[in-house]
């Protein structure tokens, strides 16, 4: 049970992270959603968060509301450029290795 564990995590642990990740973020409701930041600089009295609405940005742009997700935080696309780029990495990694 344990290999089983071990395997899993190895193989599958950012690739399920990412897509839930997606997943939740495009479930959201970025006008309702609030919560404590999680922002390392921002809990450290620093003036400027660079990911500060990044989750709402990412929302917004699954809502197709681009006006909005700009506002929110200018990096979202690319965020999801990123996201979606390494999502197709890990998968085609794993293909390959079950061949």
């Amino acid at each position: 049970m344990k290999d089983i564990v071990v395997y899993l995590y190895r193989n599958y642990f950012e690739l399920a992270a990412f897509i839930g990740g997606l997943l939740l973020l495009a479930l959201m409701d970025p006008d309702t959603a609030s919560g404590p930041g999680l922002c390392l600089l921002e809990n450290l009295n620093f003036p400027y968060c660079p990911g500060d609405g990044l989750g709402h940005s990412i929302s917004y742009i699954f809502r197709a509301e681009f006006s909005n997700a700009l506002e929110a935080n200018i990096l979202g696309p690319f965020a999801i450029i990123i996201l979606t780029g390494r999502i197709s990495y890990l998968t085609s990694q794993n293909l390959s290795n079950k061949k």
